[in-house]
């Protein structure tokens, strides 16, 4: 998550490291990581052991601090984005709180008056340094207009950290080499990001015409259906009703889940909770779909694909094998992403990922919970196929590319319409209004929209060109309860 900074501080000739915290990405449950990191980096012979700074995001400030705590490293700058002070902290150094206005988590940016004990002045006023980087004393508090997430690639924090980092370890010397901070080329980090991660996803729609032509998997293929398609009335209607579940169902299924947490151990944070909204949703969704087909059903013939069963199997024509060799060529389609995820970390040192959570090599213990994740996922894939090319189907017209792109873009648009809304009333109102429209740890799960929204999209794509390929809809949620199983397993951190 701090990348940015990594980059921007290496290319000034800072010796940098960044880490990935207990339970995080390939870290260790437990604790120790940032005493840890700080011990090693503080031991390398080419590193000034006297001039060490720290930077922490949200929890990774509570890591700066103990590890300030626990090493016998002196750390001399510090800068907490969307973090804060602690009150029993050994030492102070010399520290910049970066913190979006309309953070959720954080009560600094409209209260300076909880900083002036750490300022050692009273009335702080956002934007202005005090004390002195000479003997770390030096304090500065920013509030640019962000929320939480998005504090990690905020220009004006990074820039800042930056100069931060400059005035309390180089004396605020600039040779012939630096770089101001205004300067900034990490967006092209993020760009090189998102293509990588497109274009590693984009070989998932080749791979799959490829392996349905092959004699192994050609039984998969079947008859592209429209009997049931409807206009664009049907898929506004039941678009709506579809979408609705998932957004209104979000806080009272992850409210259970997190009680449910309390009482079952769960290894990964928020495991429960995302399962329990996977899980809540897509039933509520099935059996809303059932008592719509049955009203569908009323009025028209007796047709087996107006029927729960009709939209989730395969055909008369087929049997278990095939379901068998769906799930087989979905695993092949998962390795496939796995070997170019590989390639990518060992061969450039990087994740296929652009900001938001990507696709990421796996630990011993991420591998063994992912079955659990993928039936979850399976559940809510298959429910939203049937909806997806059942009652919200349209009718396909003119060339097979032309058709295929509309009813995906149509699709696409009313899957994560109800989810783009709310993440445009948290952002563009807590931007217009300087202030987090929903304060506390409820405005902080609604960063949950963030992550899934995108995958949502993509996993659409994925479920129309699946369906338009093999006319049912299994071999979509497969790929899909893959790759989504694969993306939480990765991202959610485990207990220590």
């Amino acid at each position: 998550w701090l990348m940015a900074f990594g980059i921007e501080l290496a290319r000034r000739g800072f010796v940098v490291l960044t880490i990935d915290a207990n339970g995080h990405g390939n870290s260790e449950a437990g604790s120790g990581s940032g005493t840890a990191a700080l011990d090693y980096i503080a031991s390398l012979d080419y590193v000034d052991s006297t001039q060490i700074g720290l930077i922490g995001h949200s929890m990774g400030g509570g890591i700066s601090w103990s590890a300030i705590e626990d090493s016998s490293v002196y750390v001399r700058a510090l800068v907490l984005v969307g973090s804060g002070f602690w009150s029993d902290a050994p030492y102070i150094p010399n520290t910049l709180i970066a913190t979006g206005n309309f953070d959720s988590l954080s009560s600094y940016p409209h209260n300076y008056t909880i900083l002036d004990p750490y300022f050692n002045v009273t009335g702080v006023i956002p934007d202005t340094t005090y004390g002195d980087f000479a003997n770390n004393t030096a304090r500065r508090a920013i509030f640019p207009s962000t929320n939480h997430l998005f504090e990690t690639i905020d220009p004006v924090i990074v820039s800042e950290s930056v100069d931060w980092m400059k005035n309390s370890l180089k004396g605020g010397v600039e040779d012939e080499h630096w770089i101001v901070s205004s300067n900034l080329i990490f967006s092209l980090w993020l760009l090189g990001g998102l293509l990588g991660l497109m274009g590693a996803l984009l070989t998932v729609f080749p791979m799959i015409v490829i392996l349905l032509g092959t004699p192994l998997f050609v039984d998969v293929k079947g008859i592209y259906s429209e009997e049931h398609a409807g206009g664009t009335k049907s898929l506004l209607t039941n678009g709506t009703i579809y979408g609705l579940i998932g957004a209104v169902s979000f806080f009272p299924l992850l409210l259970v889940g997190t009680l449910v947490s309390y009482i079952i151990p769960f290894p990964q944070n928020n495991g429960i909770p995302v399962m329990m909204w996977m899980t809540g949703s897509g039933l509520i969704a099935l059996l809303v779909l059932f008592l719509i087909l049955g009203f569908r059903r009323k009025g028209q013939s007796d047709s087996p694909n107006l029927t729960i069963r009709g939209l989730l199997g395969f055909g008369d024509d087929k049997n278990y094998l095939t379901w068998i060799k769906t799930l087989i060529l979905s695993l092949v389609i998962f390795v496939w992403m796995y070997v170019l995820t590989l390639l990518a970390d060992i061969g450039f040192v990087v994740d296929l990922r652009c900001f938001l959570p990507g696709l990421h090599d796996l630990t011993i213990w991420q591998a063994m919970i992912m079955p659990l994740y993928f039936v979850v996922f399976l559940l809510y894939f298959i429910v939203e196929g049937a909806w997806l090319t059942g009652p919200m189907l349209q009718k396909s017209s003119g060339t097979w590319f032309k058709s295929q792109m509309n009813i995906t873009v149509k699709s696409v648009f009313i899957k994560t319409i109800p989810y783009l809304a709310l993440v445009l009333f948290e952002f563009v109102g807590g931007f217009l209004a300087g202030a987090p429209l929903v304060p506390g740890m409820i405005g902080y799960s609604w960063l949950f929209f963030y992550a899934f929204t995108p995958w949502f999209a993509i996993c659409t794509v994925i479920t129309m060109f699946a369906y338009r390929v093999t006319g049912n809809r299994w071999l979509g949620a497969m790929v899909n309860a893959l790759l989504c199983a694969w993306l939480l397993a990765s991202i959610l951190s485990f207990r220590g």
